[in-house]
């Protein structure tokens, strides 16, 4: 091969090239005269960045190619088209090489600039055309080569995407250890997490297996200050091996899932928090797959050994289940008492349930291989922007706002003091309700202040002055003393909640009220000591913190039990259909009562659940309440027509269905015992007209239909007619209606000239309406009649009383429970009212 200085000058017009490093056209022959341009790796020539002419630089020697970017064949110069015929018999000698310029020395000796450090493995860059025709022109499929090749680098410049420098590792390799593992949880959860019969320990333990794994495959620096926050959400995971109401389980499990990334890659600010809070963290999950991936292609050229490693794991698991299934299947042969332990280990479940185990594992595994790659990349979403550097308002700004916000609270907290003072006979006097009527009322308002005065005060610390000495103090006088009247009107609130239970009983919704409500006061002391010191890098993780704690104090008070000890030990007259619903913790408190109310409480949640737990739905509440609910189970105690009642309020905030049909017992109206030789009193005519009706009390009505009805309650409706004939023998009626939301209510007071007249309308009534497809049911003193469900349902009340007939009727609420509570009210308005004219 000749020396490159040895070959001819290249071509001028092979370098024609297009913008964007593409050829525009075929190369066409030029003229000899042409300045040659220096060449491209393809050995194409291309004009140089500067545009501009410049003075030609004296030839050095050639430099010896860099080994660390390959550079792809070059044509050779063309000679130039006037040589001479010696030029053609021999080549000249080559001139000595020139002495370089400084510039060009240093040119020489700099080594070959490299690219700036790349975060992702660019993509690979397909290997250039090789040339066929070391001297001589491009061809024209030469150059269509090239065109093709420059076009398909730059095509792929286009599409790579930059990597999230959040999540972006690339020296981080897993374990294949860690992968099994997280598969092995996904399956275990898909098949012990959730049962038909509930959930226990199999949900506790797939949760603290999701935290376990992240802990262990990540760095074990992190490992002593994740260990407090990963006992607290441990703890959360455990309530479902604790505790059976399905509300504190869900509740505890939701917030140990939302607190787990928090562990994992803990956040120093509010904003940080809050996107990983609200799960900021799925925009890992590609990057999650990419380093999994990772785990089978390592940088040291030891992918053989790990690949051989991973597969001899895999013939491992595959060996042991092997033999745990064929050992175990003669074992279980072979003995029954094991066989049953078999059977309990693995459900009977059907292909649906099959089918949706494995999709909850498929859900489980990327979460679980998120959740460790966030312990390994431990990605960081606090805002870069330094503390204090952001736009603030003056002092007066802050002050007027929040001076003014001050004086309204403190105006509102006197008038409170007011009303606490006087006691039920001031708000009686002053608005007409009763105390708990009142508490009621106004409660949800307080708790809506109290939250957005959080946020009001979040704002306004964050928009505070703090360059002077004078700022701080004002910052701290206004923003602590917001606080703590925040404080009072909380206390308002837990005390209007407190009275209203003392009267009408605890419910679920109350208990969590209670919880909620507290944990916003400890939050006001947490924010007062902020604004005292005025940082509050702590105080994001103190927020969580208090929150997890709170739920923890929920679940260790064991809130169903709790409500039916409070509501039994306050001797009112119980709801025995709401807490025959409430869980088997609440079955030992229960078992205290008495009666046909002991026979219903107890039986009635057991109605058609024979069915044994699944063992990975065991809980430690369940399993005190299967030896006293055990003599219920088949057995048909309860008499609802006595025992099915109501708290005293009539608002049970969850309720539930009415007793189903053979629960109850269709009776024929029996004939009152009274004497015959009582004349009955003529009608009182000022009683049966349209304007009676204004006289009932129908917000006391709504407030027994509780929510019902929305916020306006009943009003008056076209329904209210009168009737009156004095003639012997006499009848009169007067008819009250009232409609709310979707709600329809007609109570009735009917006069007749006798008793026995009384009865027979009731008779006839019952005989029409059994025939059809309402379900009559029998009270003490008087007859319901129900059909339809849910928004349809329909509901009849039929009372006696000498001659006088009381009948309401109730459309569009779904609970009979409340429906019956609202017509003994109304009917019973009516009758005392008759006899003020009577």
């Amino acid at each position: 091969m000749s020396d490159p200085a040895d070959s001819p000058a290249p071509r001028p017009e092979d370098a024609e090239t297009a913008q964007g490093g593409t050829p525009s056209v075929p190369p066409q022959d030029a003229a000899p005269s042409e300045a040659a341009r220096p060449e491209t790796p393809m050995g194409d020539s291309r004009p140089e960045a500067d545009a501009t002419p410049g003075p030609v630089p004296a030839p050095s020697a050639p430099q010896p190619p860099d080994p660390a970017e390959p550079t792809p064949p070059q044509a050779a110069p063309q000679p130039p088209a006037a040589a001479g015929p010696a030029s053609q018999q021999a080549a000249p000698e080559p001139p000595p090489a020139a002495e370089p310029t400084p510039p060009q020395a240093a040119a020489q000796q700099a080594p070959a600039a490299t690219p700036a450090p790349s975060t992702r493995t660019p993509a690979r860059v397909p290997a250039p055309p090789q040339q066929h025709h070391p001297a001589g022109p491009l061809t024209a499929a030469e150059y269509h080569r090239q065109a093709a090749y420059y076009e398909q680098m730059n095509r792929q410049r286009a599409i790579a995407l930059p990597p999230n420098p959040r999540w972006y590792r690339p020296e981080a390799v897993p374990k294949p250890a860690i992968v099994v593992l997280v598969i092995a949880v996904a399956l275990f959860g898909g098949w012990a997490a959730f049962h038909s019969t509930g959930v226990g320990i199999g949900l506790s333990l797939t949760g603290i297996a999701l935290l376990a794994v992240p802990l262990a495959a990540g760095d074990r620096a992190d490992l002593v200050p994740r260990l407090p926050g990963a006992v607290l959400v441990a703890a959360l995971y455990s309530v479902a091996a604790i505790r059976d109401a399905g509300w504190v389980v869900f509740l505890c499990t939701a917030a140990a899932v939302l607190l787990t990334p928090l562990v994992l890659t803990p956040q120093r600010r509010f904003s940080g928090t809050a996107i990983t809070v609200f799960m900021g963290w799925l925009e890992g999950l590609a990057e999650a797959f990419r380093w999994a991936k990772r785990g089978r292609r390592a940088k040291d050229g030891r992918s053989d050994e790990r690949n051989a490693a991973g597969m001899r794991n895999l013939w491992v698991a595959l060996i042991t289940a092997a033999l745990l299934v064929v050992f175990g299947g003669l074992f279980a042969a072979a003995d029954s008492t094991f066989a049953d332990l078999v059977v309990k280990l693995l459900p009977e479940v059907s292909a649906a349930e099959v089918i949706l185990r494995l999709l909850f594992a498929a859900f489980l595994f990327p979460l679980g291989l998120l959740w460790v790659y966030t312990a390994v990349a431990k990605p960081n979403y606090d805002s870069t922007r330094p503390e204090g550097e952001h736009r603030t308002v003056s002092r007066f700004e802050l002050s007027v706002p929040l001076g003014a916000l001050n004086l309204l609270f403190v105006a509102f907290i006197a008038v409170q003091l007011r009303v606490f003072l006087g006691g039920e006979a001031y708000v009686l006097e002053t608005n007409g309700l009763t105390f708990a009527e009142y508490a009621r009322r106004g409660f949800w308002q307080l708790s809506f202040v109290s939250a957005l005065s959080l946020v009001v005060i979040a704002v306004a610390a964050w928009l505070a002055p703090k360059r002077s000495y004078a700022d701080r103090w004002t910052a701290r006088i206004l923003l602590g003393t917001l606080c703590a009247l925040s404080m009072v009107v909380v206390a308002s609130a837990l005390y209007r909640m407190y009275t209203y239970a003392e009267t009408y009983g605890l419910t679920r919704m109350r208990v969590w009220i209670f919880t909620v409500e507290l944990w916003l006061a400890v939050l006001f002391a947490l924010v007062i000591v902020c604004c005292w010191k005025l940082r509050a890098a702590w105080l994001p993780r103190a927020v969580l913190a208090s929150g997890a704690l709170a739920l923890l104090a929920l679940a260790a008070s064991n809130p169903d039990a709790l409500i039916a000890r409070y509501n039994i030990e306050h001797e009112r007259r119980l709801d025995i259909d709401y807490l025959s619903g409430l869980s088997d913790d609440a079955v030992p408190e229960l078992a205290a009562l008495e009666g046909d109310e002991r026979d219903c409480a107890l039986q009635r949640p057991r109605d058609g659940d024979d069915d044994e737990r699944d063992l990975m739905a065991w809980n430690l509440g369940h399993q005190r309440a299967a030896g006293i609910l055990k003599p219920y189970e088949d057995s048909r105690l309860c008499d609802w027509g006595d025992t099915y009642g109501l708290g005293e309020d009539g608002i049970d905030d969850e309720g539930g269905d009415p007793p189903s049909a053979d629960a109850q017992e269709t009776v024929a109206p029996v004939e009152p015992e009274m004497e015959t030789d009582i004349a009955a009193a003529p009608p009182a005519a000022g009683f049966f007209q349209i304007a009676t009706c204004d006289s009932l009390d129908h917000e006391t009505t709504s407030e027994w239909l509780g929510d019902e009805v929305d916020e306006w309650g009943l009003s008056p409706s076209g329904a209210t007619n009168a009737f009156i004939d004095t003639t012997s023998p006499g009848s009169a009626w007067l008819t009250c209606g009232f409609f709310a939301d979707g709600v329809a209510i007609e109570a009735k007071l009917e006069y007749t000239d006798s008793w026995e007249a009384a009865y027979d309308r009731v008779t006839a009534s019952l005989s029409a309406y059994s025939a059809e497809d309402w379900l009559v049911q029998e009270r003490s003193d008087s007859y319901v009649l129900s059909t339809g469900s849910d928004e349809e349902r329909q509901f009849q009340y039929y009372r006696t009383t000498e001659n006088l007939v009381l009948y309401a009727y109730i459309s569009g609420v779904a609970r009979d429970v409340v429906s019956e509570a609202a017509a003994d009210d109304l009917t019973g308005q009516m009758e005392s009212l008759y006899a003020t004219f009577a």
